[in-house]
């Protein structure tokens, strides 16, 4: 068995280790919500929702603003592409909905590629790791935005104006990057506190979330060809944000879908940062913009969108109040006598320096145990383990003491 083979039992067919769960909005019976993807039908955890039903409240979302979505778990699986949608499954504007019906979640909003993480592989191990959530789920470090690396991102998904108001639920659906045949669902419960009914025809017009993986329920696997990476989501919808690249052979044997082209929305009036008093900061920056997703307004959101393209200059003046020249010294500076270098690291030491990456993909060996995944970018990962009965002997996987 090589290296490679190894990285893809280790990360993709033990589910004994946890993965991902949505944690904003707050989730179906939050204490159970589980790490795990979807099971068929008549498995532990069957879609949808992982067959989770309870609540005491319901997350207030309003048409025209944004509501902040963020995960627990520490097993991002390299990121990979995710989905929001909305069912209204008590009906809306008098049109039912069916909870069991993938087309009638209604996708508002995707992301290709870098959710919920940007990263190599998972986050499982120092310096990344967190320990357990309050329900002892385990849990990485968090990126607090968007645009973090080895860490769990959190986003600012858009609510579009059109949704008619009404209770619904809200669900995450995620494709990994690294996959076994897997596909991941959250939901929460809200309430959409739209200004009016609606619009019926703009939710009909919106797509039914892409669910691969689930037997039963959908007929295309992503992990049929064994090739990993990001997958483009077919009929993604009129909004989101394309964050890494797609590629076409980790679409298996589903769709494949050409890059995704999402409406722009207006950018939002934002608030001067005063600085403080002793300097003062002068910025300009050259900014270009076009097919991009921006966040909304107050008015007009989602129904009056354009392309923006726009150019400033930039200087930037720093200006310290009082600044200190740096003292000059009186007595002789010794230096202290040289000490020997420390002892190198062992590979499998998370400090030790790694070895450049064959190429993006690639699993590099480090030490007996451990391992790391080269990014997209060429870089080597995170720092990995192997099972503990398990270590590395010429570059293949033996089980120890035999």
């Amino acid at each position: 068995m090589s290296c490679l083979t190894t990285l893809l039992l280790a990360l993709l067919t033990t589910r004994a280790h946890a993965h991902m769960v949505m944690n904003l909005p707050k989730p179906l019976s939050p204490e159970l919500a589980t790490t795990f993807p979807l099971d068929p039908p008549g498995g532990r955890y069957p879609f949808p929702c992982t067959g989770l039903t309870g609540f005491a409240s319901r997350t207030r979302l309003v048409p025209g603003t944004t509501t902040t979505v963020n995960f627990t778990g520490a097993a991002p699986h390299g990121g990979g592409s995710c989905q929001f949608g909305i069912n209204y499954h008590a009906g809306a504007g008098g049109v039912p909905y069916s909870v069991d019906d993938p087309s009638h979640w209604k996708t508002i909003y995707t992301i290709v590629g870098g959710c919920p993480a940007v990263t190599a592989g998972n986050l499982e191990h120092a310096p990344f790791y967190r320990g357990l959530d309050p329900d002892r789920r385990p849990d990485a470090v968090h990126c607090g935005d968007a645009e973090g690396f080895d860490c769990t991102r959190q986003f600012e998904v858009p609510i579009p104006r059109g949704l008619p108001a009404g209770e619904a639920t809200f669900a995450w659906v995620w494709h990994n990057r690294i996959t076994a045949g897997e596909v991941y669902m959250t939901c929460a419960p809200v309430l959409i506190e739209a200004e009016d009914t609606g619009d019926e025809g703009f939710l009909e017009e919106l797509p039914g979330m892409f669910f691969a993986n689930v037997e039963g329920y959908t007929n295309c696997s992503t992990s049929k060809t064994g090739e990993q990476g990001v997958f483009n989501i077919p009929r993604p919808g009129r909004f989101g944000v394309q964050l890494v690249e797609s590629d076409p052979k980790a679409a298996g044997d589903c769709e494949v879908a050409p890059p995704p082209v999402f409406e722009t929305q207006e950018v939002p009036t934002s608030t001067a940062v005063q600085p403080s008093a002793g300097f003062t900061t002068t910025v300009t920056v050259t900014v270009t913009a076009g097919n991009t997703t921006i966040s909304p307004t107050s008015s007009g959101f989602f129904h009056s969108t354009r392309t923006i393209t726009a150019s400033v200059g930039i200087t930037t003046t720093t200006v310290l109040a009082s600044a200190v020249p740096p003292p000059t010294p009186s007595t002789p500076i010794f230096l202290p006598p040289s000490t020997p270098s420390p002892p190198p690291r062992p590979a499998d030491d998370p400090l030790a320096p790694k070895p450049p990456c064959p190429k993006p993909g690639h699993l590099v060996c480090l030490g007996e145990t451990a391992f790391a995944i080269c990014d997209p970018f060429g870089v080597v990962g995170a720092l990995q383990h192997l099972n503990p009965e398990q270590m590395f002997v010429n570059g293949r996987v033996v089980l120890r003491g035999v």
